[in-house]
């Protein structure tokens, strides 16, 4: 397929054939997804490599009797997507019969979405390298500039354009594109035999809002911050987390408000609606018609519309993300919160734009006000935290705080506790919320966890 082709064009054409084609009692989803992108990487400061690529596929769905076949492949044309049928098709006897499957009927976005145009930055892939690689070389020579950082160690960059078409045979008729920009480095900071690594990133729809300079600043300071770093002991602390930090422990939270796994039992939030769940001053919201949102959009991945919601409310536990089919499964309507991976996979519920709500404290007031505690500048094995029982236990290093001040740099920390812990134990909350991809939040502390 040409990519200056229209994919809304081709999926009409392919769902008019199946329109004419399908027995009765059939009905198919069609979901076309395409993308370009390209990149650019130095290793010490030279550059390694450039790439360009590009991808396009189809994933279609077909419903018969209460069952639903799928098939995908990673080109499009209208013989393809007449082969896909087929095979889709062919696969429905097979399949288990679910009376809560099929495919959602057209809804209408209440969002006029002028906001839309915030996610497409038309200057991408416009401008040669000569003009990018200078400001690569402004976040290189930022942090080389901060005394004991001797190396970047790698830097890079990349631009994605990408856009989807969903049509169904309901009459769903949905297109949407946009674009993103990365950049970010790693740097090597030493202090005689001492060596500790730094990195930092941004990432944004739109390249004006890279900022290169601060990326290279950040990176630094993350690597040299840590430098003499020391054993701490054994004791319950106040715990800070750091945006980067942050962010890490809200994508847990997020999975855990997905519909499918609340009704799998593989959530610790099941069951809890309208209960407390977090401390009063804490709010999570999702904002899928954020400006310039990486996680934006006016309608999901199974072509209904969007809206802004609000997760968990003063600490109190409100909705779940829901998809057509786990919404059907509770009698209710989707809350337009599908997501694909790729066109090779299935929708499922997930997050857009998944934040905490931030607060009015800065970063300097929330070290004043810490008697006892840490400052976690990383953490290893968040992930791995039991979704059902929420206990976890992770590696980290970051900053010892006494009295209000911090006083030198921890490694080989071990911090354990609950998720809930967390949550219900936040007691302070920042003004600097930051997102890394589509997860945002502000810094925020934790009363009380265990620090070894």
């Amino acid at each position: 397929m040409e990519l200056n082709e229209s994919l809304k064009d081709v999926a009409r054409e392919g769902l008019d054939w199946i329109q004419k084609n399908r027995p009765k009692g059939v009905e198919v989803e069609i979901y076309l997804s395409r993308a370009k992108e390209r990149g650019a990487e130095f290793r010490e400061g030279k550059l390694n490599g450039i790439q360009y690529d590009s991808s396009e596929g189809v994933g279609l769905r077909v419903f018969k009797e209460g069952r639903i076949g799928f098939a995908s492949a990673s080109k499009i044309s209208i013989d393809r997507i007449k082969e896909l049928y087929a095979m889709a098709l062919a696969h429905t006897p097979y399949l288990e019969q679910d009376a809560h499957k099929g495919f959602p009927k057209p809804v209408i976005a209440k969002e006029n979405g002028a906001w839309v145009k915030t996610l497409k930055d038309r200057s991408l892939f416009g401008e040669d390298w000569e003009i990018l690689f200078p400001r690569l070389e402004i976040m290189q020579q930022t942090a080389l500039k901060v005394p004991r950082v001797v190396s970047a160690l790698r830097a890079g960059y990349g631009e994605m354009e990408s856009e989807v078409a969903i049509e169904n045979t309901l009459g769903v008729s949905v297109y949407e594109a946009g674009t993103s920009v990365s950049a970010g480095v790693s740097v090597m900071a030493k202090d005689s035999s001492e060596v500790q690594v730094g990195s930092a990133f941004q990432s944004s729809r739109r390249k004006e809002a890279l900022d290169f300079q601060k990326i290279g600043q950040e990176a630094a300071e993350r690597g040299v911050c840590l430098l003499g770093s020391k054993k701490i002991s054994s004791s319950h602390r106040s715990v800070i987390f750091p945006p980067m930090v942050a962010v890490e422990f809200l994508e847990i939270v997020s999975d855990l408000l997905c519909a499918d796994q609340i009704q799998r039992g593989k959530s610790l939030l099941a069951g809890k609606l309208g209960e407390k769940v977090a401390a009063q001053s804490v709010s999570l919201m999702d904002d899928p018609w954020m400006e310039a949102g990486l996680g934006s959009s006016l309608y999901d991945d199974e072509g209904l519309p969007t809206a802004p919601k609000t997760m968990i409310d003063g600490g109190v536990l409100r909705e779940y993300f829901y998809d057509f089919y786990t919404a059907q499964k509770e009698g209710r309507a989707s809350n337009g919160s599908a997501s694909r991976g790729s066109f090779k996979g299935l929708p499922s519920p997930s997050s857009s734009n998944f934040y905490l709500k931030p607060g009015g404290l800065s970063y300097e007031e929330m070290i004043s006000q810490t008697s006892r505690g840490i400052v976690l500048m990383e953490v290893m094995g968040m992930h791995m935290a039991d979704p059902i029982s929420g206990e976890f236990s992770v590696g980290a290093s970051g900053l010892a705080v006494e009295r209000g001040r911090v006083t030198h740099p921890v490694k080989n920390a071990m911090i354990s506790g609950n998720i809930l812990d967390i949550l219900r134990g936040i007691d302070g909350i920042g003004s600097d919320l930051t997102f890394f991809g589509s997860t945002g939040s502000p810094t925020f502390r934790v009363q009380s966890l265990m620090v070894a």
